[in-house]
């Protein structure tokens, strides 16, 4: 779990206990038919050269054409994230030493689901998971007590069963899709200082570090979806706040150095969390904010969403 001060066994972070939100998002369901992608121009050209990808406009909607959202066997609802080149972490002064230096990073297009898996959709691969539900929450809730293998797992299991390719997102990609490639600190785009766009410490909780000021509607996590407008700009939900989501990477300092698809360390201990959850203080919602743990890990504001590869 997220707390403002870690302990042995709660989730890590430097911002004390929460992430990040974005900004209302296009609709991804209607493409246009585009023309072939133009060359780069020379400052896009040596940018595409240096991280790999191609980023011109024309070839972002080339790539939406090509890969429509969908909705798979678990219902989920998956939408397209398009390639992009953003600077990763932060250089804001109340940023933790663990977001900086920001890092030029590349990342090729990916589906993401638009909301964390549920109870629901989780129980259709582990029935018995309906046993250890907080007790406040039902089948549309965000699944907690889930550990980094089960996460995993999950993927797995859906992957064999629709013969596609299912994993958590890269700590590169679940920042991306809630920074967007304008570089936001929340994922819709401006401060936290309303309770209709994440789930956090707020009046109706008890932690020391609530938010006297702000009433978001809950003092755990809440249905997912309840937010539209803490959307980011690619129209992903609740990145924000509600429960901390499990990424692939094993955690590991920025260096600064330019990184295209980057999965983290091959090895090591801690695996990264990202964007807050209820027990959370508006200051680690912020999408650049990073959280980790064991990945036997579990807690009951700590669940996942998923990425599909295009």
């Amino acid at each position: 779990m997220s707390t403002p001060r870690p302990t042995p066994t709660a989730p890590q972070t430097q911002a004390g206990n929460g992430s990040v939100r974005q900004g209302a998002a296009p609709n991804p369901s209607s493409p246009q038919p585009v023309a072939p992608a133009a060359a780069p121009k020379a400052p896009e050209r040596r940018i595409v050269q240096e991280l790999g990808i191609n980023i011109t406009p024309l070839a972002r909607a080339a790539e939406r054409e090509k890969n429509p959202p969908f909705r798979n066997s678990v219902q989920a609802e998956m939408l397209l994230v398009t390639s992009g080149i953003f600077l990763m972490g932060s250089d804001l002064e109340n940023a933790a030493p663990n977001e900086k230096p920001t890092t030029r990073t590349s990342v090729s297009c990916f589906y993401i689901s638009r909301f964390p898996i549920t109870n629901a959709q989780y129980e259709m691969f582990d029935s018995l998971h309906s046993d250890k539900r907080a007790p406040w929450a039902d089948a549309n809730h965000p699944v907690v007590y889930v550990s980094h293998r089960d996460a995993s797992r999950f993927c797995e299991w859906l992957s064999k069963k629709e013969g596609k390719k299912y994993r958590l997102p890269t700590e590169a990609e679940w920042e991306y899709a809630a920074r967007g490639l304008d570089n936001r600190v929340y994922p819709w785009g401006g401060p936290l200082n309303r309770g209709d766009r994440a789930n956090f410490a707020d009046l109706n909780t008890t932690f020391a570090w609530r938010d006297p000021n702000i009433d978001d509607g809950y003092a755990q996590t809440s249905p997912v979806g309840t937010y539209p407008l803490g959307a980011s700009s690619f129209g992903i939900e609740d990145m924000a706040g509600n429960v901390w989501e499990w990424c692939l990477d094993y955690f590991e300092l920025y260096n600064g150095k330019p990184r295209a698809n980057p999965r983290g360390p091959s090895t090591g201990v801690l695996k990264v969390h990202r964007g807050g959850s209820w027990k959370s203080r508006a200051q680690s919602l912020r999408a650049t904010c990073r959280g980790y743990n064991q990945g036997d890990f579990s807690s009951n504001d700590v669940g996942f969403r998923i990425v599909c590869e295009c």
